[in-house]
């Protein structure tokens, strides 16, 4: 190995060492914690790359915290990312086992994303929010529409860069099929984090067998509190690899098992009511019996006849026709949203035509907006689009310091803008305590404030306990104090009380704004004690994090829902040409490996087509985590480099 590639190799360490130690250490709720953690990630990486790799995909779903801390920038999965990157490289460098070709790629990737990042970032004048310190704020309270979020949405291709120099190392190590055969089953370990959790909040809400009530499976990808899709994302790639492990040989009790959480799998595809999901999921399936189909023929008609469906296959697919009759039955939500399709279409539309308005110069349209700013406020405020309220850190004209709350634009569609937008924190509730909530806060005019204590997963909140709040204008100090009742909430078993308390207060009043200093929610038996308030950080410390912002039905500023217009709106013709011709190379080149009967091109091609084909009406690269595991399954298709020196022994 060359001393250049050793050196990107040993830079990428270093690198990933230092960012990963400033974030675990940054962590709002267990610093210790998340650097113990990330050391010891770090020192397995380093003995093992390809078992850090597994992690990846294993802990995907599970690696996001931020309705407890507040992050939105960044989260858990990037130090996991980063702790992979940091081992792995370490010891590529060591050994002089980088793949040249890799380690290049590598470095272009990576200058990539960070010009479009930096780019994004350079291109926002700080006026525009709040001096130039802001620009840099990745933790606390910064959101989507800061500078930052440009960070957000590059990161993933950062990532792909970091963990396909180790990737392509250890599939020359222990082979690329069997390589990428732990990658796949890694990715099904990590889908049954999301299933169970997807059956976990349907038992707490409506009912395992409800399918009447509107309420959609967001399971734990909690990107969702802006709308979004990274859920259905997720269970499209991993759809076609549930095809690719049913065909494998598995013992009796591992069939069986397989078979059991291939229905449930289906059942949180449906219950998620996602129309689209249910089409790409579906179709990436077919396509994949298709392919294996007609290999299997070209082999021979004796191996055809082998391979006919077994009575285990018959009986699941059957099951599965039961669940969707279910789910699809007269009076369900799914049937409800299939006769509103044409409607939605429309506003599909509407809201992609508004979207192409962003670019209005020559350099726009060739070289986009920039990364991840379509959601920043004068992008929308252009488009004449309404934002449903804001929330952020700020420091008042008094030197006082707190945070700023603003209503809505104006009224959405004629409705309540409060249910629209809210800032939460998620509490412990204990049932059936009264709790009283308190507030200090000021604004120049007078309006509405709206303040609940409920019982949430993510987007329902239930079982609230409301109050409307009054504040006066003139710019003053006041106090306010309301009592919020917890006797709504019963006490039930742990599982389902883990997690669902929420507290959540929203700006009711259009084009109003609010400058709170203190928030505080107390039991009441312990009103006279100090240490009695159940709000974290309750002063607005930005380093401490711990409040959420949440959208409730109302998602146009956030999205541009179409993979390929979000590219062509936010890194122009340049770079949705750039994805388009990737996207084309690697599929021309997992055709040629369908040919030859290599394996696994089956399964790269069925999972690609089902993402490319859901992108149509969702946009993907907002979504860093479930955009990076797609951005693993497309490079695992990239043509092979020569074969390097062992690394995964």
């Amino acid at each position: 190995m060359s001393r250049s590639v050793c050196w990107i190799s040993l830079t990428a360490a270093a690198v990933s060492l230092a960012a990963g130690v400033c974030l675990a250490v940054a962590h709002p709720v267990g610093p210790r914690l998340a650097l113990f953690a990330f050391l010891a990630a770090v020192c397995l990486s380093a003995a093992r790359p390809w078992l850090g790799l597994l992690a990846v995909p294993a802990l995907l779903p599970v690696l996001n915290f931020a309705p407890w801390t507040g992050w939105l920038i960044v989260e858990e999965f990037d130090l996991l990312v980063l702790a992979v990157s940091a081992g792995g490289h370490f010891r590529m460098g060591r050994d002089g086992a980088a793949p040249r070709r890799r380690a290049k790629s590598l470095g272009w990737l990576a200058i990539a994303a960070v010009c479009l990042v930096g780019w994004s970032v350079a291109g926002t004048p700080s006026w525009e929010i709040g001096g130039f310190a802001a620009m840099w704020e990745i933790g606390g309270f910064a959101g989507y529409t800061a500078p930052m979020n440009a960070l957000r949405v590059g990161k993933s291709l950062l990532w792909i860069a970091l963990l396909w120099p180790l990737l392509a190392a250890c599939c020359d190590s222990l082979s690329r099929p069997g390589m990428l055969a732990r990658f796949f089953w890694a990715a099904l370990l990590g889908s049954v984090w999301g299933v169970v959790a997807i059956a976990w909040e349907r038992a707490f809400f409506p009912g395992l067998l409800d399918m009447r009530t509107p309420y959609r499976s967001v399971g734990l990808f909690w990107e969702m509190h802006h709308g979004g899709a990274a859920l259905d994302i997720y269970l499209v790639l991993i759809a076609p690899l549930l095809a690719w492990a049913w065909r494998q040989t598995l013992p009796p009790g591992g069939r069986l098992f397989l078979g059991a959480f291939i229905l449930a799998f289906v059942y949180a595809c449906l219950t998620s009511f996602s129309r689209g999901l249910v089409c790409a999921a579906t179709g990436a399936v077919v396509l994949h019996g298709l392919l294996h189909g007609w290999r299997t023929r070209r082999r021979g008609e004796g191996v055809a006849r082998a391979a006919r469906p077994r009575p285990g296959s018959v009986l699941v697919v059957a099951l599965i026709g039961v669940e969707v009759f279910l789910v699809f039955g007269a009076d369900s939500f799914m049937n409800k949203r299939l006769q509103e399709t044409t409607r939605d279409f429309g506003g599909r539309l509407a809201h992609w035509e508004r979207a192409l308005g962003a670019l209005k110069s020559p350099a726009d349209w060739l070289f986009g907006i920039g990364l991840g700013k379509f959601p920043s406020r004068p992008i929308q405020r252009e488009l004449g689009v309404a934002l449903p309220g804001g929330f952020e850190a700020a420091e008042f004209s008094d030197g006082a310091r707190g945070a700023r709350m603003s209503g809505p634009d104006a009224l959405l569609n004629g409705v309540s803008p409060g249910r629209f937008f809210a800032v939460s924190q998620r509490i412990d509730l204990v049932p059936g305590t009264m709790y009283r909530f308190s507030m200090r806060a000021r604004s120049e005019r007078g309006g509405q404030m709206r303040v609940r204590l409920c019982a949430s997963h993510l987007l329902y909140p239930s079982q609230c306990s409301t109050r409307i709040l009054g504040f006066e204008g003139g710019g003053q100090w006041h106090e306010r104090r309301v009592p919020l009742s917890g006797r709504l909430f019963r006490a039930d078993a742990l599982w389902r009380m883990i997690a669902h308390g929420v507290f959540l207060a929203s700006v009711l009043t259009p084009g109003a704004s609010v400058e709170i200093s203190e928030m505080r929610l107390e039991a009441v038996e312990a009103v006279e004690v100090d240490s009695g308030n159940v709000l974290f950080n309750s002063r607005f410390d930005e380093a401490k994090g711990r409040w959420f912002p949440q959208s409730f039905h109302y998602f146009l500023p956030w999205h541009v829902d179409n993979l390929y217009l979000e590219l062509l709106v936010e890194t122009g013709v340049m770079g949705l040409l750039a994805f388009l011709c990737v996207v084309l190379r690697v599929s021309w080149r997992l055709f040629r490996g369908y040919l030859a009967e290599e394996a696994f091109s089956i399964e790269l091609l069925a999972c690609g087509a089902g993402v490319l084909a859901l992108g149509l009406i969702v946009s993907v690269v907002d979504m860093p985590r479930v955009a990076t595991l797609a951005g693993l399954f497309l490079v695992s298709g990239w043509p092979p480099a020569p074969r390097d020196p062992s690394l995964c022994q």
